[in-house]
């Protein structure tokens, strides 16, 4: 195999007429210009695209290729479009393509799409779902596996999903708070671009919601290159485990009728941006503020305020989301597999003997199953574990009013 090189003179000479081009045409005088721009940036495309694998970075081509982005804006037609798409598209392709340049570079495709006419409004939607997928990506986390808790109500949506081992998640605007997720509310007004952009959220972004009460590590300080901080409370008065939430039982999981599953997720579940039309799915931990009323009042907001955000009357929840940024699918919810990451459940103190026998059926035989990485004879081997699946009774705390216990089933 062959590795391609490029002279360095050669590489010099169409970096420099790049650089000239970006110099030359500023955001000022676009307007002006927008058929040179265009006529330029067209007949060069394929001599300055080709040393893009040998640029350090896409910096200065992805500033043309966004020049020549604006300039169409100014005389839309749908072929000009159709080429731009495709440029876009070429130039994502690259690794050095930072998500940075993905995501303005889609931000500006649905603009022009919809500067078009109202009738290419789904092509805007789509780039705006890539610039949405980027906008994600930048702040995503990764190999985390948590040991974290959901309370359900016992219905045959829940009966499915673990019947299928499959995890629901949900578009934010079926949440129970109207402040929640306010990204939702600042799009929510009577500007056109606004309402394409929501509709590309509400397609493509959905969470999962569960409670634990350890925060996601973080680096101390803020520094990244510093200690790791793990295993630090979020409430250090709270004592109690996450399945003795009295307020989470009454609240989500049918006033103690339904359950609480305890999940122990693998690093594998969650996912950085790899290629083009592969999801982003992390964990973050909600945060709780004063006032929300102040995000919805800004032009932009940051990912964490957009997603999680809550008021403090929310804060007992201890609250951490998966989010997941896929940009296939459709409609309010959706459904990724999880298999063998239930460790227990929990049964609330009036959950009916008809829910309990059902469940406990549906997960006859199941494991929780975990792989570590561990020397073995002085070589790396994955290592699993498998760990039948528990089962409690959760029962009043006579000795303390208020207080919940769990009885642990045979």
């Amino acid at each position: 195999m062959t590795t391609k090189t490029m002279p360095q003179d050669q590489y010099d000479k169409i970096f420099k007429e790049i650089t000239e081009f970006v110099d030359k045409y500023t955001d000022d005088n676009v307007d002006n210009h927008a058929n040179d721009i265009i006529t330029t940036f067209d007949t060069n495309y394929n001599r300055w695209f080709q040393i893009i694998p040998f640029m350090k970075d896409c910096k200065k081509y992805a500033e043309a290729l966004m020049r020549y982005c604006t300039a169409i804006d100014k005389q839309p037609t749908y072929e000009s479009l159709q080429k731009l798409s495709s440029y876009i598209s070429e130039f994502e392709n690259y690794d050095l393509s930072h998500h940075v340049y993905r995501k303005n570079l889609y931000y500006s495709l649905g603009i022009t799409w919809h500067h078009l006419g109202k009738i290419y409004d789904k092509f805007a939607i789509e780039a705006f779902k890539k610039y949405i997928f980027y906008l994600l990506g930048l702040s995503s986390y990764t190999a985390y596996s948590p040991i974290c808790y959901s309370f359900r109500k016992c219905t045959t949506y829940l009966y499915q999903s673990l019947a299928l081992e499959q995890l629901n998640l949900s578009s934010p605007c079926t949440f129970n708070d109207p402040f929640d997720s306010p990204i939702i509310s600042l799009l929510d007004k009577n500007d056109e671009i606004a309402m394409l952009i929501k509709s590309a959220y509400l397609d493509c972004v959905k969470i999962s919601c569960f409670v634990s009460n350890v925060m996601q590590p973080f680096h101390k300080d803020g520094n990244i290159y510093g200690e790791i901080v793990r295993n630090k409370r979020k409430q250090e008065d709270n004592i109690s485990e996450e399945f003795q939430n009295e307020l989470m039982w009454a609240h989500y999981a049918d006033y103690h009728r339904g359950i609480c599953i305890k999940y122990h997720f693998p690093n594998s579940l969650t996912s950085l941006y790899s290629e083009p039309g592969t999801s982003v799915k992390y964990f973050r931990d909600v945060q709780y503020k004063d006032d929300l009323s102040v995000l919805t009042e800004k032009d932009s907001i940051t990912i964490e305020d957009a997603f999680f955000a809550k008021s403090k009357a929310w804060k007992y929840e201890n609250e951490l989301r998966l989010i997941l940024c896929d940009l296939n699918s459709t409609g309010l919810y959706d459904s990724i597999d999880i298999p063998n990451c239930i460790e227990a459940i929990y049964f609330g103190v009036n959950c009916a003997n008809k829910d309990i026998k059902v469940i406990r059926e549906i997960m006859k035989n199941r494991e929780l199953i975990i792989k570590q990485e561990r020397m073995v004879d002085n070589k790396r081997e994955i290592v699993e574990t498998k760990t039948p699946v528990s089962f409690y009774q959760m029962e009043f705390d006579s000795k303390k009013f208020g207080s919940l216990i769990a009885k642990k089933l045979q």
